[in-house]
């Protein structure tokens, strides 16, 4: 089969003999078509850059837009977290210090509300607590910070922060540095009336995420001594 060869170029020059000197062709860059031939690669080599160039920006574009969009979609789920606000009950607690929840434990705490602002960004926390065999009824305020958290001061310093929410229930975390420097990690399970299976299971994931044994794990609704029955 005969291959035709294709030209990178149109030649608009007069045809020529078949059969002619070609001993001093190389001498003669210009007559060879050299020049004009490499003049050919670089404007292509400059179009593929251009396109290179192009398909980069296109990328960079694309990349922007939905880190925009993923910041907005971050900023709507913050700003939801003002519906949270309402009564909530404790179902279960776990801690990777079981001494903070055991019985007359200062982090034993049964919760009644919870009020968040948006604009003041703030997160009030109203809760039960026994001491000396007393119950106690505790409010402190946390302050929103950069990471999401909330900073509270209470029994140390403390980064409270919601992990999954709904309507039903409130799956959290807290991290505890008491006075004496001492670091505590604690999940939380909280609803407003009936648990369901799958907010159990958020939680059991959490949990074991910390590093919680599921014996460090206090059920709240099973313990008789519970301030709500009151």
């Amino acid at each position: 089969m005969n291959r035709i060869a294709h030209m990178p170029f149109s030649d608009t020059r007069e045809e020529q003999p078949l059969l002619r000197d070609t001993s001093h062709q190389h001498n003669d860059p210009i007559k060879s078509g050299t020049i004009q031939t490499l003049s050919n690669h670089w404007d292509t080599l400059n179009l593929d850059r251009r396109r290179t160039t192009r398909d980069k920006m296109k990328v960079l574009f694309l990349t922007l837009l939905l880190g925009v969009v993923c910041a907005a979609q971050a900023k709507e789920a913050e700003q939801n977290l003002s519906e949270l606000s309402d009564q909530w009950r404790t179902v279960y607690m776990g801690s990777t210090n079981p001494e903070k929840i055991q019985e007359n434990g200062p982090f034993r705490t049964y919760f009644r509300k919870v009020v968040l602002h948006d604009e003041k960004g703030t997160l009030d926390l109203y809760f039960y607590v026994k001491r000396n065999g007393k119950w106690e009824n505790v409010h402190v305020t946390g302050t929103k910070q950069d990471d999401g958290t909330f900073a509270i001061d209470y029994e140390g310093q403390n980064k409270f922060k919601v992990i999954s929410a709904s309507e039903t229930h409130l799956v959290a975390q807290n991290v505890n540095v008491d006075e004496r420097g001492k670091k505590t990690e604690f999940t939380g399970l909280f609803v407003k009336l009936n648990i369901e299976a799958k907010e159990v299971e958020k939680f059991r994931k959490l949990t074991k995420a910390k590093g919680i044994d599921e014996k460090n794990v206090v059920n709240f609704i099973e313990n008789e001594d519970h301030p709500h029955l009151g």
